[in-house]
């Protein structure tokens, strides 16, 4: 096994928030049944309105602060998270969440929200994924991220964005997967692109 160190990204990547800010965006008459997709789809539509960088950046704050507790895990992520377990993989989950939202200073604690669902989501428990909550480490900026991924020595990284890999900072000697259930375009070949995390599991252990 040479991934014994794996890091996850949290937000879109273990966390899935399509429905939730569908609900949100269409409550806030920010979109209309007529835009398809997730999350992506979503936020270019609502960036295209007047003052559309700060209603996305608004609908942030409402979906990793007061409306977290309505995140999903994504499917497949309880698979893996056991086979994981079962190799003995350490697992490290590396977000970029401020501490609070810059739309909402003086709101939602972002981190201790996403701390709270996870616990919900048993990620601590033994009967759970069985994670010390010094596995989870958060990061005010992308490169405090990309810092964080190569001093705390993980071998693979997993996450839904695809800038992480683009930044110049992302350590070139861990290997990448892009977590992307509609892949509109190809990433460079050091990144391997996932449609899904039963993927994502066959390729790591299986591949």
């Amino acid at each position: 096994m040479k991934h014994k160190h794996i890091g996850i990204d949290f937000d879109n990547t273990l966390a899935r928030y399509d429905h939730v800010i569908r609900r949100i965006a269409c409550e806030k008459g920010w979109i209309n049944e007529q835009v398809q997709g997730g999350k992506r789809a979503i936020r270019d539509a609502i960036r295209k309105l007047s003052d559309g960088e700060q209603k996305w950046m608004q609908l942030q704050a409402e979906i990793y602060g007061p409306s977290m507790g309505r995140a999903k895990l994504f499917n497949g992520v309880s698979d893996f998270m056991s086979a994981c377990s079962l190799r003995g993989v350490n697992i490290s989950i590396i977000s970029h969440k401020t501490q609070f939202a810059a739309a909402a200073p003086d709101g939602t604690d972002l981190r201790q929200a996403a701390l709270g669902w996870m616990e919900q989501q048993d990620f601590f428990s033994s009967s759970g994924f069985g994670l010390g909550r010094d596995n989870v480490h958060f990061a005010d900026s992308r490169a405090e991220k990309c810092q964080l991924i190569a001093s705390l020595e993980c071998h693979l990284f997993i996450d839904d964005l695809r800038e992480l890999f683009a930044d110049p900072v992302f350590p070139s000697h861990v290997n990448a997967i892009l977590l992307d259930p509609s892949p509109a375009q190809a990433m460079e070949d050091k990144v391997l692109v996932c449609k899904s995390w039963s993927e994502i599991k066959e390729v790591i252990f299986y591949g």
